[in-house]
């Protein structure tokens, strides 16, 4: 008896440990996708749009295509979709719910096509559930990834409807370049039962970027918008004597640059003047002439400016601006003999453009 009866025990021992490792199923898991969406921001703004607290909301839809979701559910199961928006910027902006996307510009998006909800924001705090369930049985199919192929639901294109605002922080001038930035992405998880997944096991299905270059055009009036006319003066030809020197006893003609582009103090981009001769010998010498018979140049012109005496080029020659966007330069000017000997009579002239750049 007393055998047998410890057969029994051990015999209940037994059934009790094969129940105790019967499978188990996880409840809840993540989903993923390689869903991307674009906005290509490249515009010309005007001096409105470029102003401290200045927002721009850019076009929707973005740019992509349809994506799979794939789930690490089980064959067969039956689930619910969570999903929430994360942000890829870690700098948070000057305005509540902006991140900081450069140095002047804040970023703000709001994702308005996630499955029964709009105006989603990195800020959500709790994953949004999808009405109904996925599953084989489903009208939606399923996104179980360990399912039949031709049993999976439907590409989506959950985060095309995005909206992206733009604030302007800083005031910029010229071209502001906007690399392929990841902005914020879609993220999704499922749940076989009622219990909600947790945030942080949501995985992103969909990347939310943008790129381009926003131009905002300087309004620069050099001598009010007039030629600058540097008269060199009436000069005898007897007097150029010596090669790549001026005449003898001559006085270079001093002349000012004006400039006014509007008060650029609070901008804090650097401006300058490129000087660019329409014929040249050499960087620092502009062509006022050449001779008829060879079209071999005789007489050039160089230029310096007064404060410093440095000879400035006539190829790519460059002159800083004063960083209130207003003010005058100091040059001048003096024709030299490019062949030595003495010179035919006769005028000379030479031309160069100033363009003003912003960095």
């Amino acid at each position: 008896m007393s055998i047998r009866n410890q057969w029994m025990k051990n015999g209940t021992a037994a059934a009790l440990l094969a129940l105790s490792i019967a499978p188990a199923y996880a409840a809840t898991g993540a989903c993923s996708a390689t869903g991307s969406f674009s906005t290509n921001v490249t515009s010309d703004w005007t001096q409105a749009q470029n102003v401290s607290g200045n927002t721009q909301e850019l076009p929707t839809p973005l740019s992509g295509s349809a994506y799979q979701i794939d789930c690490s559910c089980g064959a067969g199961s039956k689930v619910g979709l969570f999903y929430t928006v994360a942000s890829a910027l870690t700098q948070i902006g000057k305005l509540s719910g902006y991140y900081q996307l450069n140095d002047n510009l804040d970023i703000k998006i709001e994702v308005d096509d996630i499955p029964g909800a709009t105006a989603i924001t990195p800020a959500n705090s709790k994953p949004l559930k999808e009405s109904g369930s996925y599953g084989i049985s489903s009208d939606k199919g399923s996104v179980c990834t360990a399912d039949p192929a031709e049993t999976r639901a439907a590409p989506v294109t959950i985060g095309a409807n995005s909206r992206m605002t733009l604030y302007v922080t800083k005031p910029f001038l010229g071209e502001l370049v906007i690399p392929d930035t990841l902005v914020a992405s879609v993220r999704a998880g499922w749940s076989s039962t009622s219990s909600v997944p947790s945030m942080s096991s949501l995985e992103d299905i969909a990347e939310l970027r943008i790129q381009g270059s926003i131009t905002v055009p300087q309004d620069c009036k050099i001598n009010q918008g007039d030629v600058i006319q540097v008269d060199l003066g009436f000069i005898n030809a007897s007097h150029f004597t010596t090669k790549n020197e001026m005449p003898d006893g001559y006085t270079p003609v001093s002349f000012d640059i004006r400039y006014d582009c509007g008060d650029t103090s609070s901008i804090k981009n650097s401006m300058e003047m490129r000087i660019d001769g329409d014929d040249v010998v050499e960087q620092y010498t502009l062509v006022a002439r050449r001779r008829e018979a060879d079209n071999v140049p005789d007489i050039g012109v160089r230029m310096s400016h007064i404060d410093s005496n440095i000879d400035i080029p006539f190829t790519n020659g460059l002159i800083g601006i004063d960083a209130s966007g207003r003010g005058a330069i100091s040059m001048m000017a003096w024709p030299i003999n490019l062949l030595g000997g003495t010179l035919t009579p006769g005028k000379f002239s030479g031309t160069a453009t100033i363009t003003v750049l912003v960095k």
